[in-house]
């Protein structure tokens, strides 16, 4: 799990660069928990790799990034 959390983080943290986000962690955590109605806490574990999001979380994070939900959950095994 934890090698998909930080999977998953990398890529949202590119995303994020993508859309032009603030590349201090702090302002990002801020700005996702706002998003997200989520805590500051559980954002920065987000994009650190510590945790993965739920389905729903993950869904909702799509749809308030505009992005597909396959963005964040590619895998390594489609090689």
């Amino acid at each position: 799990m934890q090698k998909n959390a930080k999977e998953f983080s990398e890529r949202l943290n590119k995303c994020l660069d993508d859309l032009d986000f603030p590349q201090n962690s702090r302002e990002r955590s801020l700005i996702l928990s706002r998003m997200l109605h989520i805590s500051k806490q559980q954002a920065w574990s987000l994009l650190e790799g510590h945790v993965q999001p739920d389905d729903a979380l993950l869904q909702q994070l799509a749809t308030e990034l505009e992005v597909d939900v396959e963005t964040f959950i590619q895998s390594g095994n489609d090689e």
